[in-house]
């Protein structure tokens, strides 16, 4: 639920308007490292997950078609590494 919750927070922002929660896809993620796209996670991150490496994602389509997602790792340090996709591209420094 969290990453449907920072989603919404970081869109609201970024589109100028409030995204019902029904309108956000969600589901969560295990994979392990060897599994993963280093352009998505890089390797200094991967080295620091246990494994299997367990996150969540979520997922807005607006009105234009474009398709936002955010996949949400644990690092287990207490921090969440974040993973920003539009039209399943990563941008970086997306909030």
């Amino acid at each position: 639920m969290a990453a449907e919750k920072r989603l919404l927070e970081v869109l609201s922002q970024k589109l100028g308007k409030e995204i019902p929660i029904s309108e956000i896809g969600y589901e969560s993620i295990e994979f392990m490292k060897e599994e993963v796209d280093e352009q998505l996670v890089p390797e200094h991150v991967l080295d620091q997950l246990a494994e299997p490496i367990i996150g969540d994602s979520a997922n807005y389509t607006d009105d234009k078609g474009d398709y936002y997602t955010l996949i949400s790792i644990e690092t287990g340090n207490g921090e969440t590494y974040e993973v920003w996709l539009i039209n399943d591209k990563v941008v970086s420094n997306f909030t």
